[in-house]
C-alpha cells in the first residue's frame, strides 16, 4: 500500500510540474504559427501591399486617448484571430508575441493586445501605444517576467511600418482602476507594455515605457533564456528521477549479488 501511495503522490508531483511546461509548448507552437505567417506577408509584401496594411493600421487608429478601460476587467467580444497589427519583442526576457487590436480573454490566453483608446504602432510622433498580456498563466509564458525589465532596456515592435526599436525610459505601477494610465508626448513616440501585478494577486498594473530610438540594427536580436521556476523543477524532478533509478538499480543489484 506504502508503494503505490508513493507512486501516486510520484505521479501527482510530476503532474503539477510537467504541465505547465507542456501547456507553454502547445501555446508557443500556436504563436510561432502565427508569427511566422505575420513575417512571411511581411517579407514578401510589395509596396503596394505594404501601403494597403499601413492604411488598414490608420483605420484602427483612435483620437481620444482621455479614458482607458483596463482590459483584465473588460471582456470585448467578437475576435476573429486575422492579422495581427504587429509584433512584440523584449530579447531580455526571451518573448516575442503577436499583437492583436483586441484585449479579449481569446486574445490575452495567447498573444498580446493593444488597449482600446491608445494607439495603434506607427512609429509616429505624438503617439502612445499600450499594449497588454497575461502574467503567470500556467500555460502560457507571455509577460511573465516582464517585471525584469529596467531603464535602458530595449523591445521592438515591426509591422507595415517595418522594425521600430524602444528603449525603456519608465517603469511604474498604478491601481488597475487607473483611467488613464499613459499620455502622449508630442515629440516623441511612446509603447507601454502593461501586465498585472503583484504576481497572482493582480491589484494593480505594471507599466514600462518604452521611447522610440534609432534602430542599430534591422534584425531582432536573439532572445535571452530565462530561468523559471517551472524549468527549475523539471530539471530538479529530472535529477531526482536519475538518482531514484540508479539508487533503485543499485539495491536490485546488491540484493541479486546477496542472493547468489
Amino acid at each position: 500500500m506504502r508503494k503505490w501511495l508513493i507512486i501516486l503522490l510520484f505521479c501527482l508531483g510530476l503532474g503539477l510540474i510537467g504541465y505547465p511546461a507542456a501547456s507553454n509548448v502547445v501555446t508557443g507552437w500556436r504563436q510561432q504559427g502565427v508569427l511566422t505567417a505575420y513575417k512571411r506577408q511581411l517579407s514578401t509584401a510589395s509596396q503596394t501591399q505594404l501601403k494597403a496594411l499601413q492604411r488598414a493600421l490608420q483605420q484602427e487608429e483612435t483620437t481620444d486617448q482621455t479614458t482607458v478601460q483596463d482590459p483584465f476587467k473588460a471582456d470585448s467580444k467578437g475576435f476573429v484571430e486575422t492579422t495581427p497589427l504587429a509584433l512584440v519583442a523584449i530579447p531580455k526576457i526571451n518573448v516575442e508575441l503577436p499583437v492583436f487590436a483586441n484585449t479579449s480573454e481569446q486574445v490575452l490566453q495567447k498573444y498580446a493586445g493593444v488597449v482600446r483608446g491608445t494607439d495603434t504602432p506607427q512609429g509616429k510622433r505624438n503617439q502612445h501605444s499600450l499594449i497588454t498580456a497575461h502574467r503567470g498563466l500556467p500555460g502560457a509564458q507571455l509577460f511573465t517576467d516582464l517585471p525584469r525589465l529596467q531603464r535602458g532596456d530595449r523591445f521592438y515592435l515591426k509591422n507595415a511600418y517595418g522594425l521600430m526599436t524602444y528603449e525603456v525610459t519608465n517603469l511604474r505601477t498604478v491601481k488597475a482602476a487607473t483611467r488613464q494610465p499613459i499620455q502622449r508626448v508630442a515629440t516623441k513616440n511612446q509603447v507601454t507594455l502593461m501586465t498585472c501585478t503583484p504576481y497572482m494577486i493582480n491589484t494593480h498594473r505594471l507599466l514600462v515605457t518604452g521611447q522610440r530610438i534609432p534602430n542599430e540594427t534591422q534584425t531582432i536580436p536573439q532572445g535571452k533564456f530565462v530561468w523559471d521556476w517551472y524549468k527549475i523543477g523539471l530539471i530538479v524532478l529530472a535529477g531526482v528521477l536519475i538518482m531514484g533509478g540508479m539508487w533503485t538499480g543499485y539495491r536490485r543489484y546488491r540484493r541479486s549479488k546477496e542472493g547468489r
